[in-house]
């Protein structure tokens, strides 16, 4: 199976159209892998330019060599000027405001063409996922499910940052690389939601957070569980967070609004005596914060994390990936325990 970059494009094209925009230019690496297909080190600036006549075209720097091989339609840039030469043939030039330099800004306002933001327009087509996206991300899943298993239930003696080694050590053994830095946190640290894992050790009678996701090709997973012993006030806090989490879960489907579930989060959360830290979740996809719509489509992916997160007590949060259906979401994790 293999992603139909045809029909991805048309769906922009279709958008670009309605806007009266004639070309969009990005540099964002999961935009142009999901109209091109291109993929190169994620520390090279890369750029498209989508025209709506006529295929994508990447602008690349003469050390992106091998992208004639990879894609053909490549444009090789040496001084700005190269570059500026591509995008004066068109009217309305959108671009992506969240991965543009002041720099090249300045520079494409000398040019006689009309300038608009358009970057919410390339992530629509992003939204729902098609039946490749949902095999891959299933897929990531499967091999953060492996890391979880290995992890083992006697997490005493270990450090955190030991800890969040191990993960990426047994991610690469699956042949992935991690989405994003594994947030490894035990006992009172785990309160801090982004905690970065250190070297303090883990000790008995502690819990751990777990928060960890793998890129599967170029799609992501995001999970996160609860490991070791808790006493009888975390064992109620993690039921709070069960529960909460599985109330979520059930009102998720198409044609409900974000907010909406935003707004039973906060509910629910009030209803019990807690603070809410956080959304209830994000999209996930290309990237591990994926676009979501405002009223959830059928084949969107999220995440559902609720958190509770108490100042010298600690964090729980249990999250998971559904996909959205028509009646109650598919949770796509469900096969990594929760204990």
């Amino acid at each position: 199976m293999r992603p139909d970059f045809a029909k991805r494009r048309k769906k922009l094209k279709n958008l670009l159209e309605k806007k009266g925009i004639d070309a969009v230019l990005t540099s964002n690496h999961e935009d142009i892998y999901y109209y091109t297909g291109y993929t190169g080190l994620r520390e090279d600036r890369i750029f498209m330019i989508f025209p709506v006549e006529g295929e994508p075209k990447l602008i690349v720097t003469p050390l992106e060599n091998e992208a004639e091989i990879k894609y053909g339609n490549v444009v090789f840039m040496d001084e700005i000027k190269d570059f500026l030469e591509e995008v004066k043939p068109f009217k309305t030039l959108g671009y992506d405001e969240k991965y543009i330099s002041v720099i090249l800004f300045r520079e494409l306002e000398k040019l006689s063409i009309k300038l608009e933001p358009v970057g919410k327009i390339l992530e629509i087509p992003r939204m729902i996922k098609d039946s490749y996206e949902i095999s891959q991300l299933k897929s990531a899943i499967g091999v953060t499910k492996k890391v979880f298993d290995k992890l083992g239930s006697e997490l005493a003696g270990k450090s955190e940052k030991d800890m969040a080694d191990q993960v990426g050590i047994e991610f690469r053994k699956h042949g992935v690389t991690e989405a994003f830095e594994s947030i490894i946190s035990s006992g009172i640290q785990s309160a801090f939601v982004h905690h970065k894992p250190n070297e303090k050790t883990i000790k008995r009678g502690e819990h751990v957070l777990v928060d960890i996701g793998c890129r599967f090709g170029m799609y992501c997973s995001d999970i996160t569980r609860i490991f070791g012993r808790l006493d009888r006030r975390g064992r109620k806090i993690c039921e709070d967070v069960r529960e909460i989490h599985d109330m979520i879960i059930d009102n998720i489907r198409s044609g409900v609004r974000y907010e909406d579930i935003e707004a039973l989060q906060k509910r629910l959360f009030e209803r019990k005596g807690y603070k809410v830290f956080h959304n209830f979740g994000h999209g996930v996809g290309l990237s591990v914060h994926d676009p979501v719509s405002n009223i959830l489509n059928v084949n969107e992916v999220l995440t559902v994390e609720p958190g509770i997160y108490i100042k010298n007590v600690g964090g729980f949060r249990i999250e998971d990936m559904v996909l959205v259906k028509k009646g109650k979401a598919e949770v796509l994790s469900e096969s990594i325990k929760v204990d």
